[in-house]
């Protein structure tokens, strides 16, 4: 029986056995079988629906077969959330060059390798950002192990990001002077390939990062101007300009294209000005913040000006209509006595509506900074505005309604609009609307009324001022109009960033010289405090005159100190204070001041990349307190994964 079976066996093993491949002129006889030879597919993989090329082929580089195990890979995982990971460093470049190992270009059923020296400089500018999360360089980015050499024929999967696919392949700035801007209107690519060259061309003072994506997968790009990129220090005030809010005005993302550019070649040429300026200050420039509005707008093509198309988002939202509204809140606890109107949270029922991922990167951004000063820049008119931009009463279209600060945001609205010529000029002949006799400024809500808007955001949730600039008649001009705007509006964009460093600041700590955050800084007379950021460091806009500031926080004793600042006086003046422990806190000291109460669902507050997931010690045979084995933060990404979780990027001691 059991040499039945043996051979039924050794007959079935025959019968599944593959086989042979076949030798020339075998092929018809049955006895062999053809190799199935590899062809090139259409790129269907999600996250590199956007890589400079249309062809691939399975099995990939990592030997994965289809798109399916592609997708449902640990290596994929990796590359669909690195961008936030990595907080927008280094993105989209690492993402586009996993993609060139995952979804490989392929030309004439055969596989390109991407280019060896593309992996090398990119891995020596960003592995820092990898050190700095605790997360080990991705094996598949092995320079030397998946990527060729010119010699034998590669390519770069980053031409695209650097807009070599739609312009010239000759560098047009190429052997011009350092100084030399290009007045014309610049697609996406163009503006990261610009953004990223300026930031090389200037990369002891400048760097590119992302604070999120369009909902179309666009990232939304900064320049960062300081002399410690990527860094807050004490006492340096931080500043943002945004351009693009509305993706039909684009003449706010060309001035910052060309800012950039300027900030860049002129500090390298020794102006003091722009030196002074980047030395104390850290600038940030968000050129674009619609760019899918953008794309659509630029269908139409300049001089077309059309009111509509583009204006909004890809979701159809306008994002100035978009954030919170704390406007009503503060008029509606402003009838309470000792009510704070500061600091505002955002309401749980904010959430239940759309809300753009613009409009959530912006605020995690403000979050994430402590941002003194701002503007958004505009087109359509010509006037700067201010805060409120909602009215007082709701029915009203056009009523004056004034923050606790209106002499701050009158002074910072004519910095910008008195440098301006044409803003600044009284003649009544504007784009249509009648601003001359106001010095080219007015109050937000008592030109129109609208709730939701960035600016009463900025102010009501953070400590920071921003005011709106109308920057142009023309939503989309012409080209040939583009330097003549920017020569109207560089002294303006100056002279408003120089304008974060009016008021006071200093630096609120214990007796032991221990930072103190989120101390309260309050202004006798002036209904609105702002908070110290994590090193204990504040700033206070605040126009010349005599002051009683204070400094408070839960558990120290208030410290009260009266500051005159001169007319004269361009640099925000020096007030420290060192808070003593309280011997008695008053019952309301107890409590948790409704500002400092979270919303119970806050997508802000939950969405943290650097959240910490470690778990508690245990306790061994003897009682001990032992330390687990703790996984990084970033380990909970790759939850889903199962037992196919990427061991090779935790780091070996």
């Amino acid at each position: 029986m059991l040499l039945h079976i043996l051979l039924f066996l050794g007959a079935l093993a025959k019968v599944t056995e593959p086989a042979p491949r076949c030798e020339t002129g075998q092929e018809t006889l049955g006895q062999c079988q053809t190799e199935q030879k590899a062809k090139c597919v259409d790129i269907t993989v999600g996250t590199c629906n956007d890589v400079p090329y249309s062809k691939t082929m399975y099995p990939n580089l990592l030997d994965q077969k289809a798109r399916q195990a592609v997708e449902y890979s640990s290596e994929y995982v990796l590359i669909s959330v690195i961008h936030n990971l990595l907080q927008g460093e280094c993105n989209p470049d690492l993402r586009l060059l996993g993609c060139s190992i995952l979804a490989p270009q392929c030309e004439k059923d055969k596989i390109i390798k991407p280019c060896r020296h593309i992996c090398e400089k990119l891995k020596k500018s960003c592995l820092p950002a990898f050190d700095a999360i605790d997360m080990a360089w991705p094996y598949f980015l092995d320079c030397d192990r998946f990527f060729a050499g010119e010699e034998e024929g590669c390519f770069d999967p980053l031409a695209k990001l650097r807009g070599e696919l739609e312009v010239a392949e000759e560098d047009p700035l190429a052997g011009l002077p350092t100084t030399f801007i290009q007045f014309t209107h610049h697609s996406y690519s163009q503006m990261v390939s610009i953004l990223k060259r300026t930031a090389s061309k200037c990369s002891h003072i400048a760097r590119t990062y992302s604070i999120g994506r369009s909902f179309e997968g666009k990232d939304l790009f900064v320049i960062e101007f300081s002399t410690k990129p990527g860094h807050h220090e004490l006492l340096k005030p931080e500043f943002k300009y945004i351009g693009n809010m509305h993706g039909n005005e684009v003449v706010g993302k060309e001035l910052l294209i060309y800012l950039a550019q300027y900030l860049c070649s002129e500090y390298l040429l020794g102006n003091p000005r722009i030196q002074m300026l980047i030395n104390h200050t850290r600038i940030h420039l968000l050129p674009s913040l619609n760019p899918d509005g953008y794309d659509l707008a630029a269908e139409e093509g300049a001089g077309y000006n059309s009111w509509i198309n583009g204006r909004q988002t890809a979701q159809n939202l306008d994002l100035n209509r978009n954030f919170p509204d704390l406007t009503s809140e503060v008029y509606a606890r402003a009838r309470i006595r000792g009510a704070r109107i500061d600091h505002i949270p955002i309401p749980q029922s904010y959430w239940w509506g759309k809300v753009a991922p613009e409009t959530k990167a912006i605020m995690k951004w403000m979050r994430d900074i402590p941002f003194v000063l701002s503007a958004s820049l505009h087109g359509g008119e010509l006037v700067v505005t201010y805060p409120y931009d909602y009215s007082r009463h709701p029915l009203e279209e056009k009523m004056f309604s004034p923050t606790p600060d209106e002499k701050m945001f009158k002074l910072l609205a004519k910095a910008y609009a008195d440098a301006h010529p044409i803003i600044s000029d009284k003649s009544e002949i504007r784009c249509g609307g009648s601003f001359g006799k106001r010095g080219g400024i007015i109050n937000g809500a008592e030109w129109y009324s609208f709730p939701g808007g960035m600016a009463d955001f900025n102010y009501l949730h953070t400590n920071c001022f921003e005011i709106t600039v109308e920057v142009g008649c023309e939503k989309f001009p012409l080209e040939e109009e583009l330097y003549s705007i920017w020569h109207e509006n560089r002294e303006s964009l100056l002279n408003f960033i120089e304008m974060v460093h009016r008021g006071i600041k200093g630096i609120v700590s214990d007796k032991l010289g221990n930072p103190i955050k989120n101390a309260r800084i309050s202004v006798r007379g002036i209904r609105h405090d702002i908070t110290t950021a994590d090193d204990g460091d504040y700033w206070r806009l605040l126009p010349p005159g005599t002051y009683i500031i204070s400094a408070h926080a839960v558990g120290y004793s208030k410290v009260i100190k009266k500051v005159t600042l001169p007319v004269k006086m361009k640099r925000a003046g020096r007030v420290d204070f060192v808070l003593r422990p309280s011997e008695f806190w008053p019952n309301k000291f107890l409590r948790r001041p409704m500002e400092a109460m979270r919303d119970q669902y806050d997508p802000l507050e939950h969405f943290d990349p650097h959240a910490q997931h470690a778990q508690p010690g245990q306790r061994n045979e003897r009682g001990d307190l032992t330390r687990n084995k703790e996984r990084p933060w970033w380990w909970s990404y790759f939850s889903s994964l199962g037992q196919h979780k990427p061991m090779w990027l935790l780091k070996r001691n």
